[in-house]
């Protein structure tokens, strides 16, 4: 239900299959159901801003947070608890770390819920502290899989690790877009993120490309770097025109370059190459005017929404919403 943009229907099975694992003191299950009901709480929140909604499922947004905060601090507890007597058990084994990778991913999960919620809070400054500590445990661990996963005969798997890789950065670029600083250093996730594909390119049946064809895959990450771009454009004014030209050569690249181009990784594109006609010179546009070529792209722009809208045809203004936040890509959701 979740990833079909059906928070209702996500929010009473998993609450009722929390309670049910509870009973059974499964608690493996119930860390999973935790984890995967903040992140369900953290897409109603967004879907509610986003629609104006006052309540979804009978709760306020200020419910939602507390509820989503009590769902994200179970799952915690439970993860170090089992971490702990893995070590116990185990010590630094392999099993070890996948559990890690796990807790790392929750820890995540909150800190992207707490400073998305952070203005809404009961406590602003709690969350936005909290929030930060937790990026940075998150940070830490990750940094302790990838280094030890050798050593233990633990590497992953290499497309489960890139889109773990997409998912912290897109996350931090939606902190960022909100205002936060990028203390995590998002440009070390990109060279990774693009170190596992180009590795994963060496091998045609990679498992990364079951669903993506490599061009589809590259362009995700182009589009996520085009985005970056465009953020630090808008955020230092001074390299404004450095940062916006740098968007839109990897703009140019995927358009021209490409057979064909994902629907929300051309909208990236055409929106950085709409911003560089700002930039670029009459010369540099090969002698066209930049009003001309702006309206044009725009064009092209709406051409590619509306298409993209008429898929949503029929959908109230919260059932899209919904649909388009549990698709964010940033939190990672977990299966039994």
């Amino acid at each position: 239900w979740f990833f079909k943009g059906k928070l209702s229907k996500a929010y009473m099975t998993l609450r009722d299959a929390l309670a049910l694992f509870t009973k059974l003191e499964n608690k493996k299950a119930i860390g999973i159901t935790n984890n995967n009901l903040g992140n369900v709480a953290l897409t109603m929140y967004r879907a509610m801003k986003r629609t104006s909604t006052p309540t979804l499922c009978g709760m306020s947004i200020r419910r939602v947070i507390l509820k989503g905060s009590a769902y994200f601090k179970s799952a915690i507890e439970t993860g170090e608890e089992a971490l702990k007597r893995i070590n116990d058990e185990e010590g630094f084994s392999e099993n070890y770390l996948i559990f890690m990778q796990q807790l790392s991913n929750r820890y995540f999960n909150r800190a992207v819920f707490l400073l998305t919620v952070r203005d809404d809070h009961a406590d602003p400054e709690e969350a936005e502290n909290q929030g930060m500590m937790d990026l940075n445990t998150c940070k830490d661990m990750d940094q302790e899989v990838v280094d030890n996963g050798d050593r233990e005969g633990f590497k992953g798997d290499k497309d489960v690790h890139f889109e773990l890789l997409m998912g912290r950065i897109k996350g931090i670029l939606l902190l960022m877009e909100k205002g936060y600083d990028d203390d995590w250093g998002i440009e070390e996730l990109f060279d990774g993120a693009k170190t596992a594909l180009v590795h994963a390119l060496t091998f045609p049946t990679h498992n990364l490309f079951r669903q993506v064809e490599p061009a589809g895959q590259m362009q995700r990450l182009d589009s996520a770097l085009i985005e970056y771009y465009l953020q630090l454009a808008w955020k230092n004014k001074s390299y404004k025109d450095e940062y916006t030209r740098k968007a839109a050569r990897i703009a140019v690249r995927m358009m021209f370059e490409d057979e064909y181009v994902i629907a929300d990784a051309a909208l990236m594109a055409l929106k950085a190459l709409t911003e560089v006609t700002a930039v670029l010179s009459t010369d540099e546009m090969g002698g066209d005017d930049g009003s001309t070529v702006r309206a044009s792209l725009f064009q092209h722009r709406r051409t590619i929404s509306e298409s993209i809208s008429r898929s949503h045809a029929g959908k109230d203004p919260m059932s899209h919403e919904s649909f388009v936040a549990a698709n964010v890509g940033d939190i990672a959701m977990e299966s039994f």
